[in-house]
């Protein structure tokens, strides 16, 4: 039964988070006359401790340690004796669970909207530069009409822009207090959940209804959702530069860094990298619960955290992408060689 309802496996990446919850609740249980302030210091100071251990890779997990929160608690409690156990009064790890998915998940956030503004900045400074670039336009991937260069980079920084804000509206109701909710009935010890939320950087608040917020995993799914389709924008820009790299276009040349060789035909330069981007589209699968709080929340977080391999990977991804456009250059001759054959074989028709 330890082993069906371990997650530790999993959710041990949350443990800073799981930490700095820790730390700002021993300060609400001091504010509260809970605790001591010498006891809060001490346990603040534990807690220190135990991040030293993670962040060094010495953290030994023992039997019993079920998840993230059990496992953290039972080392405070090693390292500074019984004033340890007092950091569990009022709190449950229903709240407990919701607090530190929300801040590891902001923080994820924070960082994939720093690297994608940064691939948007990328693209329109290309725009810009060879905006003088022509290129044809396709539909249907049949010739179209002509277009710039940079029109076509900024189709996709458009997309791109609309991840951008999609996750600016959604960092506030992901950063929301559940801290303090209890199992699901609130804190009996007049806990300031006020203090909490600015202590911990929960710029949307706090959770307004204690069953809910043990409950609540919208959150999770607008993630998932933002993650999914960004990943869709992503593709998209990968397989039109597939397309154009190609030997039948040769619009493009992607830079030997992102590119490989044939271990047959040396003549060949695979975009491998752009293929690998083009694949990845996560899914997203979150199970209907009752309110407030049943068993499987906790395994939602651990669906969720899979899922969203793809998301925290998608800082590196948004990283890798925007050096790949800062390198991958317009064979302005070979566009222009392409354009030329469009306008010869349009003559043609017309003639």
């Amino acid at each position: 039964m330890e082993k069906f309802n371990a997650s530790l496996p999993l959710d041990k990446r949350m443990w800073a988070e799981d930490i700095k919850g820790s730390q700002a609740y021993a300060k609400a249980l001091a504010k509260a006359d809970i605790l001591t302030q010498d006891e809060a210091n001490t346990i603040v100071v534990g807690l220190d401790k135990v991040a030293s251990e993670w962040t060094a890779g010495e953290f030994v997990v023992k039997p019993g340690d079920e998840d993230i929160h059990t496992a953290n608690e039972r080392r405070l409690t090693e390292l500074v004796g019984a004033v340890g156990g007092k950091l569990h009064t009022g709190r449950s790890r229903n709240d407990q669970v919701a607090t530190d998915t929300r801040l590891w998940l902001y923080a994820q956030l924070l960082e994939i909207r720093a690297s994608l503004q940064e691939l948007i900045a990328v693209a329109t400074n290309r725009a810009e530069a060879e905006a003088d670039v022509l290129m044809p336009g396709f539909t249907h991937l049949q010739q179209a009409q002509t277009v710039r260069w940079g029109h076509w980079l900024m189709s996709h920084a458009a997309g791109w822009q609309r991840d951008d804000m999609r996750v600016r509206d959604l960092l506030p109701r992901v950063a929301t207090l559940p801290l303090g909710s209890g199992a699901l009935a609130g804190n009996p010890f007049l806990v300031d959940r006020q203090f909490l939320a600015q202590e911990l950087g929960m710029i949307g608040g706090v959770c307004p209804n204690s069953m809910d917020a043990v409950s609540d995993r919208d959150f999770v799914a607008e993630s998932l959702f933002f993650a999914s389709l960004h990943l869709v924008h992503l593709s998209r820009w990968a397989e039109d530069l597939i397309i154009y790299s190609s030997g039948l276009f040769g619009f493009v040349q992607c830079s030997d860094a992102y590119a490989t060789g044939s271990s047959l035909m040396p003549q060949k330069k695979n975009p491998d990298a752009l293929e690998l981007i083009r694949w990845a589209s996560p899914g997203i699968v979150i199970a209907s619960a009752q309110a407030a709080y049943p068993r499987n929340m906790l395994d939602v977080v651990t669906i969720w955290l899979v899922q969203f391999q793809a998301t925290s990977a998608d800082c590196v991804w948004l990283y890798t992408i925007s050096d790949m456009l800062l390198w991958c250059m317009p064979t302005c001759h070979g566009i222009r060689r392409r354009f030329a054959e469009v306008l010869i074989d349009c003559m043609a028709d017309i003639d």
